[in-house]
This record gives C-alpha cells, sequence and structure tokens, in this order.
C-alpha cells in the first residue's frame, strides 16, 4: 500500500498550465521526486533594504527590511506602491505579511492589487492581512494564520505578466513566484478560479493536513554502541512513500536523537546522514509538530513521506554512535515508480552544532549544493542563551545558478520568522508555537518566558519549491537580539537542508560521526563560554587601561 498516488500530475510538455494543473501538483508529494515540467525559475519580491546591493559591499548587512518597494504609479487619481512585477508567463506561488500593518493596532493594512497580462482591472484587490489570514476571498488552507501573520498558498498564475501593488506604503511582505520560459503555455487566473478554490478547499486540506501515514509497528532492535541496523529494500525501479522511526528512549534521555543517525543510499550513492532528532526538528529534545511531510508525535516515534525514488536498490540504516546501547525500530514502505531523465534522489544535509559569536556579522550557510536539482525545504535549530532577547532579525538568501557570480541572491528575505512564516512584533513565547502544512514553529525556547532556551523552525515547499540547473546555496544572516553585538554575545545554530538531485549532485555536508556523538549543544554550556569571553574581554580592557594610564 502507498499512501499517495505515484502518478506525475504537474503539468507536462505541450499541456496548459492553469489553476487545477497548479493544485494538483501542489496536492501530488511526488511532483517534487521529478524534475519540473514545464521549467521554471523561483524568484522572490520582499520589502527587503534596498541598501543591500552586493554581498562585498557595504550595507550587505543592512536591518530595516519592511519598507521597499518598487516604485509608485498614479492610477485613477490615486497612488499605488508596485511591490512585484514580471513579464513574461508565470504564477504567485506564496504570499507573506504580518497580521499588523505598521502597528499592532492596525490589523488590516492597505488593499493588496495583483493586475494580469497588462489589464487596469485587479483580479485581486482586498486588504492583504484578511487575504493571507484565510479572512477575504482565500478560504483555508490556501490561506491561513501563524503566530501574529498570515500565509496565502493560492496558485496566481498568468500567461503574460504580473504587477503586484499595495494602496499605502508597504509594511513587511514577502511575494514568491514562479517565472517559465517564453512561450509556455500558461491559462490566466480568472475570479471563477476564486470559487474553485471554494470548492477545493475541503478536499485540498485533507491532503495537506492528514498526517503521514502510520506504518505498521516494527520489533524494537538493539543497536549496540557503534552498532548498526539496516533495511534492504526491494530491487527497483522504485520509491520509498513512507518511512517510521521509533527511538521510545529519546523520552528520557534527548542525547539518543543526536546519537543515532538515519542514512539512507539509494543506487549506490549515500545521500542521507543526519541524525534522527534533527531530521524530525527535535534536536535537542521530543516536540510534537505535523506537517505535510514529516511528523513527530511527542512519544519517540516519527514519520516521513518524503518520496525517495531509485533506479536499482536502496538501503536505509540506523547508526548508534552513543556509548551505550539503545533500542530502536526502523520500518519502511515502497511502491513502483518509472524511473526517468527527470527522476531524482532525496537529500538531507546536515550541519552540526556551530557557535556564532555576536561582534561578526555572517552569512550561515545551511547548504551549497553542486548539480541539478530542486530544494524543498529545511529545518533550523537555534540556541539562545540570552535573556529576554531576540535572534531573528537575519535575512534568508538563496543563489541559484549564476547568482553566486553576479554577487546577489534570487531570493532576499526580510527575517528569520518571516522566512518560516510567522513573523515579530513583540518577543515570542511558547504560545507562537504552530503547525502548519508547510510550516511549523516547533519550539519557542521558554526558559526565560520567551525565547532564552532551544528554539526550533522548518519549512517545506509546495509550488515555491527552488529548482537549481548547477548551484544552489542557501545562506542565513546571523543575527542576535541585542543593539549592540559583543564578541560574548553567543548564539549556536545547527541545520538540516532537504532537496532533491540527480544521480552525481553533491554537497558541502558529509558525514559527521564525531559532531553526532558529542554531548547536545545546551544553554548552560553557551552561558558558560559567553561568561569566559567576557571575563577575557574585561581582563584585556584593564591591561590596556593600565598600560595606558601615565
Amino acid at each position: 500500500m502507498t499512501p499517495w498516488a505515484l502518478a506525475v500530475v504537474t503539468a507536462g510538455s505541450g499541456s496548459v498550465v492553469d489553476f487545477e494543473s497548479l493544485i494538483k501538483e501542489a496536492t501530488d508529494l511526488t511532483a517534487h521526486a521529478r524534475l519540473p515540467v514545464p521549467a521554471y525559475r523561483a524568484l522572490q519580491a520582499s520589502s527587503r533594504n534596498r541598501e543591500s546591493v552586493h554581498r562585498d559591499r557595504p550595507g550587505w548587512f543592512a536591518d530595516g527590511d519592511g519598507t521597499g518597494f518598487l516604485r509608485t504609479v498614479e492610477r485613477a487619481g490615486r497612488t499605488e506602491w508596485t511591490v512585484m512585477e514580471h513579464d513574461g508567463p508565470g504564477c504567485l506561488t506564496a504570499v507573506w505579511t504580518p497580521y499588523f500593518y505598521y502597528s499592532l493596532e492596525d490589523r488590516t493594512g492597505p488593499n493588496v492589487r495583483v493586475y494580469l497580462d497588462g489589464s487596469d482591472r485587479p483580479v485581486i484587490d482586498e486588504p492583504l492581512i484578511r487575504f493571507v489570514r484565510g479572512e477575504g476571498s482565500v478560504p483555508e488552507p490556501f490561506a491561513f494564520p501563524t503566530a501574529r501573520a498570515g500565509d496565502s498558498y493560492l496558485p496566481v498564475p498568468f500567461a503574460k505578466s504580473c504587477r503586484v501593488t499595495m494602496t499605502a506604503k508597504p509594511f513587511y511582505y514577502r511575494i514568491d513566484y514562479r517565472a517559465y520560459e517564453r512561450g509556455t503555455a500558461v491559462r490566466t487566473f480568472q475570479k471563477s478560479d476564486g470559487d474553485k478554490a471554494l470548492s477545493l478547499a475541503a478536499t485540498v486540506g485533507r491532503r495537506w493536513t492528514a498526517p503521514p501515514r502510520v506504518l505498521a509497528d516494527k520489533d524494537l532492535h538493539d543497536l549496540q554502541a557503534q552498532g548498526s541496523y539496516s533495511v534492504r529494500l526491494p530491487g527497483g525501479p522504485r520509491a520509498v512513500t513512507g518511512i517510521r522511526i521509533d527511538l521510545p528512549e529519546s523520552v528520557g534521555r534527548p542525547q539518543s536523537l543526536r546519537n543515532v543517525v538515519l542514512v539512507a543510499t539509494f543506487d549506490g550513492e549515500r545521500s542521507v546522514w543526519c541524525p534522527v532528532g534533527d531530521f524530525f526538528s527535535n534536536a535537542d529534545g521530543l516536540h510534537p509538530f505535523s506537517t505535510m511531510q514529516r511528523r513527530s508525535v511527542g512519544d519517540g516515534t516519527f514519520f516521513c513521506t518524503w518520496p525517495m525514488p531509485y533506479r536499482k536498490d536502496a538501503t536505509l540504516t540506523l547508526l548508534n554512535l552513543g556509548d551505550t546501547k539503545v533500542r530502536a525500530s526502523l520500518a519502511a514502505t515502497t511502491a513502483s515508480w518509472r524511473w526517468d531523465s527527470r527522476s531524482m534522489h532525496f537529500h538531507a544535509s546536515w550541519r552540526p552544532d556551530d557557535v556564532a559569536v555576536g561582534s561578526v556579522f555572517q552569512d550561515w550557510n545551511f547548504v551549497d549544493v553542486l548539480g541539478k536539482g530542486v530544494y524543498v525545504g529545511d529545518s533550523w535549530t537555534v540556541v539562545n542563551p540570552q535573556r529576554d532577547t531576540w535572534w531573528g532579525e537575519g535575512d534568508e538568501k538563496f543563489y541559484v545558478d549564476d547568482d553566486w557570480k553576479r554577487g546577489f541572491p534570487s531570493h532576499f528575505g526580510t527575517g528569520t520568522e518571516d522566512y518560516y512564516g510567522w513573523a515579530g512584533g513583540v518577543l515570542p513565547d511558547r504560545r507562537d508555537e504552530f503547525s502548519r502544512p508547510f510550516l511549523a514553529n516547533v519550539r519557542v525556547g521558554g526558559l526565560d518566558g520567551h525565547t532564552m532556551g532551544v528554539n526550533v523552525c522548518t519549512r517545506s515547499r509546495a509550488l515555491d519549491a527552488v529548482p537549481f540547473d548547477d548551484r544552489l546555496r542557501f545562506d542565513m544572516e546571523s543575527s542576535f537580539g541585542t543593539d549592540i553585538r559583543q564578541p560574548w554575545n553567543l548564539l549556536g545554530y545547527s541545520s538540516v537542508a532537504f532537496w532533491y538531485g540527480r544521480p552525481g549532485a553533491s554537497d558541502n555536508r558529509p558525514p559527521q560521526p564525531r559532531a553526532a556523538s558529542l554531548p547536545i549543544l545546551t544553554v548552560q554550556n553557551l552561558q558558560r563560554r559567553s561568561d569566559a569571553i567576557r571575563e577575557k574581554v574585561g581582563r584585556a580592557r584593564t591591561l590596556r587601561t593600565s598600560y595606558q594610564d601615565p
């Protein structure tokens, strides 16, 4: 049995991209496991600070990302602010904005207007905040609220052009969209498609929100220290359709979430080497959440339904890199798969614990991939040892193909929490945790009532997946919740990037067995390191002052 249909329902060569074909693609888990047809570039418009023009020039880490726009235009005697425009066929795939407009008291904001194919009549014209939170013409699950924000995943295809404006000066926003090659047949979004969204909402909602299929229970196996347990899968071509891992000892011993590693080898290529906890956004302990592709029940049971095709053979393995025995189980289901020139292997790229220093501005790299593939999601864990501080001002930056040579990314966002679909405005606390089909704020620290502690965010992609032909690099600006960066202001980072790649694709995240065997980074550890740096800097300043004293 398989939990999803294996038919390829994305628009194929010679077919027309329209609202219905895009809905089918968005609800089909197999779509990302094949290179997209028709091909597209994933692009982004955002309110980022326009002082950032090149990564090697001043202004690259400029904050104040909430007011950027392209230009103003006069229409029927009224001013509109243009925030996105594209000439050629394409599709809006995701729109995000906070649920407040310049002030926490303003929960309406300006109207968003979407003009397609040069028309002077907008196909969408309604308050932006209501639009993205499912309170306007777009129903859930196509648009929904998160913590102080809203996210719309309504596909809005266009054949010739798209322009998005606001009826007042913009606040924070992010618009993801596809740019198809010229000549691609696209049927432009009509208001009648909005009526279709209403009729499809229940069906799409069930497909997007149904938890990953529960596989049959398997016997627990003893994983000795430095031992392993493997499941060799049936010969291909096939695809893994579901994985279940049981790690009951993680309830009382969270260190096992880091010590037990999931390894996947497809057609002789190792493409997954990642601790179980990190793979399931539970790096430091058990946190229940459920998205379309991954689920943590909260008792040491985990499920994954990202499809993992292989042409000939595949093996799944659990490694125990700890110093004590662990009881665990690993189960998988597979289904037939038509392997062709578009088929890809699934990858999970883990970057282990790393400590960033507050006095250094940097873009912290999740992954750098060489080859051809599609980026489909990520998980970020941030250990914050500072009381009553905010760590999430950093902007995401996706470099696709030649972007790195040009010095500017295709995607340049407005803040970490914005990238993960929610918003600031106030200091977050545990009440801001949520799970949505493609977004989850899995954990908010809470040791100080706010973000001190371990914070975990994750995002998976639907129509906003990012294809690449030669290279993809994903960076996140390292950001500290203090006005003055000091060398003793520390943050701990770790991450997992999820992507598909054609055979031979590679990345800069090799296996890290030593890192997986070490204790999980804790707030207490970072606080001790911070205190040591502060003391050292204080002694140096005292010595320098004494030396200069006449």
